[in-house]
């Protein structure tokens, strides 16, 4: 199973690398439309929204625009190895400095968000399938995470289409996400 989790983020992120930044952006460009043009997102109060990081989906431009449409935005903050991530509420997006793993990350958690409170996650990953199935980074924070909210938050992945196979390997513990927004 680990195998096969390894070599699909091998192979995803070798394609992710290879976009141009012309290709990307116009990607990222449907991508970020669809989701703000969509009934989760327009709907949601509270949206919890990963902030992208070398070649994802870019969400910088997300994150600013719920920001200026009144919605309550956190963001991880990844606590340590074993205890996971926080999500922490923003109110501007250069309140964000970079942290673990080279992401930007609040600096502290004096604004954090209970994970129940949360109405829409936006989910990263290398890979998911329609299923509902994903494949992470491998450090399991995600899915730990996710566990934690409540059982009507949506979960929705933001993903290239090459990022979504016919079956992804899954383990007891993977949480699945709602849906996948694409481009």
């Amino acid at each position: 199973m680990q195998i096969d989790k390894n070599y699909i983020r091998e192979k995803i992120k070798m394609k992710r690398n290879s976009l141009s930044n012309i290709e990307r952006k116009a990607l990222d460009d449907i991508i970020s439309q669809k989701v703000l043009s969509s009934r989760e997102y327009r709907e949601a109060r509270n949206l919890f929204i990963f902030v992208s990081f070398g070649t994802e989906v870019d969400t910088h431009r997300i994150i600013k625009r719920a920001l200026k449409d009144g919605k309550n935005v956190s963001v991880p903050k990844t606590i340590s190895r074993e205890r996971g991530m926080a999500a922490v509420r923003i109110r501007r997006f250069d309140e964000l400095k970079i942290g673990a793993y080279r992401i930007l990350e609040p600096e502290n958690m004096d604004s954090r968000v209970k994970e129940s409170a949360i109405d829409l996650c936006y989910v990263p990953g290398i890979a998911f399938d329609r299923s509902g199935g994903r494949v992470g980074y491998g450090g399991g924070y995600y899915d730990r995470f996710l566990k934690l909210t409540g059982s009507d938050s949506k979960k929705i992945a933001l993903a290239y289409s090459f990022q979504i196979l016919d079956k992804v390997p899954r383990e007891e513990h993977d949480i699945l996400v709602d849906g996948i927004i694409s481009d």
